[in-house]
Parts: structure tokens; C-alpha cells; sequence
């Protein structure tokens, strides 16, 4: 498919996105499996299809390292069939780069741990011979801070702070990750796009959360007026709430207007929260103009699996494990 900008893509004639796994390694693969993306052995089978995931990989529990990885190899099976695999930033990506570890669970941390027991005892001996804090003069308070914590908090803490950390092992790629990306008409972005940040162009909004996110300062000391940080940035924006059918429809209007789409994809707000008759759902809103996907795919929120899927005529279908629904 032609490449128009790095952050805007044209259409393929298939494309299914995916919202917030929230570390439901077996969940999301039986979505791909159901969605027709990989076969039985796990490898990639769509073809030219695209695939984009919206963010929040981590956070409440799960397996996140295991998806992580499998994303990136996906990545590479796909470009070598045609395809493509794309995956946002969400916001419990962009706390945890920035060691806020609020909704991690030891589950996740155990993910992160070295593999056997001889292992973590050298990572350990290793952390014992560290200068004390009076003898640190010029050394890495980070690594100071390591060896404390490393008493008190759970296997595995150690290596996921690292891993996650924008020159992690993780965070290296997460930072090359786009906030926001364009396929044809459509806009995917892990909370929305309010109509404020529309002065910017694309790549350029993109740029300004990517410039915050290589940053190695603790999350709450990042620019608080940055896109990255607001309440109402494309990380943390809960577009579908607390408004009239009105107000959603004129804000959507002034977006798409803005940036020349026909339609916004979201994850980030359950929704269950947006309809409560609506648990495990994909909804449309504003006349197909909203479509929000976060059905609550990880455990802590009931393992419900489901995927949008989006045709080159620009019709859309929620796929579920027994049935396909047009929207």
C-alpha cells in the first residue's frame, strides 16, 4: 500500500483495530485468530490486511512483555505479506515509560522477571555490590534507588522499570510509536482527539507527545501543559462522555473538518461506561463518526473479545467470537 506519510497511510482493502488488551495475552490471540490475522501456529495469515492496536497493552494485570514481543514480530510478518501492523501509544503506556506503576500488578512484574532462580540471584549479588548512598559521589542515584527497592517490592520490578524506561528494552520502541495515525479517512487515537489540538497538523502533534515521551523525567514532572500530559490530550481525552448527542456530533464534525477525515477510532474509555447496556460491545456514535472499541478485553474488566473491522468501501463490521455485526 502507498506510504503518504509516516503518519498517515492510505486504506487497505482490510483493516481491523483493536482496543485496550490490557495484558490478555490468550484473549488477543484468540481476537487475531477470530479476526482471520494469524493461523494456528500463530503466524501471521492476513495477508494485506492492516492491523492497529490502540494502546494499553500494559497495565492491570496480564502479560504484556509476551504481547510486546509478539507485536514486533507481527510487525515484520505483515510487512513481508503486504500488510501492516501498527500499535499507538495509550496512557498506561506513557506511566509506565515514566515509572508510574499505580496499575501494575506482580502478574506484570513477573512477566519482566529473569526466567530462573539463578538469574535473579546474580541480578541481585549484582545490586549488593553497588557503592552505599555515602560513597555514591558521582554515580547514578537511579541505580541507588534500584538497590533499595529491589528489598522491598516484587521480582521482576526491577527489570520492568528498566525494560518500560525510554532507553529500555521496551521503551526504545514504544517511543517510536505514533499517538495518532491516519488510514484513509480514518483517525485512530488511544482517547480522542479533541478540536483544540487540531491548529497542529498530524506529524506534527505526533512529534510534540514523542519529544515528551523521550524524556526520562518521572511522569509528573513532564511538561504538564504538553499534549502528552493534558486531561484532554489524545492519551487521556474520554471523547464519548459526559456529553449530549449534540455536542459530540458538532465536535466530531469540527475534527474531521479540521483533518480532512471521515471518522475517529478510540479505545481508552470502556464501553461499558459510555452505554452500560453496551458491556463488551463496539458503539458507534455520531453517525458512525465515533467508534469506540475498548470492550474490555483484559481480565480485570471480564475478557471480552471483540475487533472493529473496517473495508476499503469504508463500511465497518464488529466482529465477535460467533458473529459479525455491521455498524
Amino acid at each position: 500500500m502507498e506510504l503518504i506519510s509516516s503518519n498517515r497511510l492510505s486504506m487497505p482493502s482490510r483493516l481491523v483495530a483493536i482496543g485496550d488488551v490490557h495484558g490478555n495475552f490468550d484473549g488477543w490471540a484468540r481476537i487475531l485468530r477470530f479476526a482471520g490475522l494469524i493461523d494456528e501456529t500463530h503466524q501471521w495469515c492476513g495477508g494485506s490486511a492492516y492491523l492497529v492496536m490502540t494502546g494499553d497493552v500494559v497495565g492491570r494485570g496480564g502479560y504484556p512483555k509476551r504481547i510486546y514481543l509478539w507485536l514486533r514480530r507481527l510487525m515484520r510478518e505483515a510487512r513481508q505479506a503486504g500488510g501492516r501492523v501498527e500499535f499507538l501509544l495509550g496512557n498506561h503506556e506513557a506511566m509506565s515509560m515514566h515509572h508510574i506503576h499505580s496499575y501494575t500488578t506482580v502478574q506484570e512484574y513477573q512477566d519482566f522477571a529473569p526466567q530462573t532462580a539463578l538469574d535473579q540471584d546474580a541480578l541481585r549479588e549484582s545490586l549488593a555490590r553497588l557503592p552505599s548512598p555515602e560513597q555514591m559521589a558521582g554515580l547514578n542515584n537511579a541505580a541507588m534507588l534500584d538497590m533499595g527497592r529491589m528489598q522491598e517490592e516484587p521480582l521482576g520490578w526491577l527489570e520492568f522499570r528498566r525494560a518500560l524506561a525510554p532507553t529500555g528494552m521496551v521503551g526504545r520502541w514504544l517511543v517510536d510509536r505514533p499517538s495518532l495515525l491516519v488510514v484513509g479517512t480514518t483517525l485512530f487515537v488511544h482517547g480522542g482527539l479533541h478540536p483544540r489540538y487540531c491548529i497542529w497538523e498530524l506529524d506534527e502533534l505526533n512529534e510534540r507527545i514523542r519529544r515528551e515521551m523521550l524524556k526520562i523525567n518521572p511522569y509528573f514532572e513532564l511538561d504538564a501543559r504538553s499534549p502528552a500530559m493534558a486531561e484532554d490530550g489524545p492519551h487521556w481525552y474520554r471523547i464519548a462522555l459526559k456529553k449530549t448527542p449534540e455536542q459530540l456530533t458538532r465536535e466530531l464534525a469540527e475534527v474531521c473538518a479540521a483533518w480532512n477525515i471521515d471518522r475517529m477510532v478510540v479505545g481508552h474509555t470502556p464501553t461499558f461506561l459510555i452505554d452500560p447496556r453496551a458491556t463488551g460491545q463496539i458503539l458507534s456514535r455520531a453517525g458512525g463518526r465515533l467508534l469506540c472499541i475498548d470492550v474490555g478485553i483484559g481480565q480485570a474488566y471480564g475478557a471480552r473479545l471483540a475487533a472493529l473491522e473496517i473495508l476499503a468501501d469504508g463500511s465497518t463490521n464488529a466482529i465477535y467470537q460467533d458473529h459479525v455485526e455491521p455498524l
